[in-house]
């Protein structure tokens, strides 16, 4: 009995070897295949607990690189549920930290805190693609949590600063921010206008997996209130009090 139980913990402590010891590689080529070839993983070294790489990821709208990426096993992911490591990656244009874990049936989002230029939103949503975006977007969230089926329970923020469009000659526009709220449901969403002379404010909602409303307005404020007039006319009809419709139905 003395043996066969030491059988067993040598062949438990020997999986577990193996398991804490699969290279960084291994999980490189499995993100690739899993992707399609979408996410193309390189120069990964370290281990899946412990590592780091580089990436290109093929977006709609082009190619982006991350030139690093670093992960740790966070453990403490595990008293909830799923496993889970803290990331940061950064590339061109893009900084970002945050713990990702996984459950059952959803990904975990949390301490999420991203710096990413404007001119990168446009690779990955083509349509803002002819609007040229400038500036920087910056992404936080205490905590998102993202199921398979598209549905999402958590808050997020997100602000546009030093924001320009290569249709205007007013330079920059403003700041904007964008707060997000889901309940396991549809995300629902408020723009507004935290400076500037644009003044955009309104609310949206998106259901997965890709369909966004929003209905808002539009403005121009101050002495350039004069230079955003053809910006404005390509928003939306002007109202009587002035600001233009904004009414948005996208759906991929």
């Amino acid at each position: 009995m003395r043996a066969r139980s030491l059988a067993v913990l040598g062949i438990a402590a020997y999986a577990i070897f193996l398991i804490a010891t699969i290279p960084a590689s291994v999980v490189a080529s499995r993100i690739g295949n899993a992707s399609g070839g979408a996410v193309q993983v390189a120069e990964a070294r370290g281990t899946l607990w412990n590592g780091e790489a580089r990436a290109t990821v093929l977006a709609p709208g082009g190619v982006f690189a991350l030139d690093h990426i670093q992960w740790r096993f966070a453990p403490a992911g595990l008293a909830s549920g799923h496993i889970a490591f803290d990331v940061a990656a950064n590339g061109r244009g893009v900084d970002a930290r945050l713990t990702l874990g996984r459950g059952f049936s959803r990904w975990i989002f949390a301490g999420a805190d991203a710096r990413i230029d404007a001119s990168l939103v446009a690779i990955l949503a083509p349509l803002l693609g002819t609007w040229h975006p400038e500036g920087i977007v910056t992404i936080a969230t205490p905590e998102w949590r993202l199921k398979d089926d598209g549905e999402a329970r958590g808050k997020l923020a997100a602000t546009w600063s030093d924001a320009a469009l290569s249709l205007s000659d007013v330079k920059p526009l403003g700041i904007y921010s964008l707060d997000a709220t889901a309940e396991d449901g549809p995300t629902s969403f408020t723009v507004a206008t935290k400076e500037g002379p644009f003044r955009v404010s309104g609310h949206g909602t998106f259901t997965p997996p890709s369909l966004v409303a929003f209905s808002g307005e539009a403005r121009g404020e101050g002495a350039q209130a004069g230079a955003l007039e053809p910006l404005l006319d390509l928003v939306g009809p002007r109202r009587a009090d002035g600001a233009r419709a904004m009414e948005i139905r996208f759906q991929r």
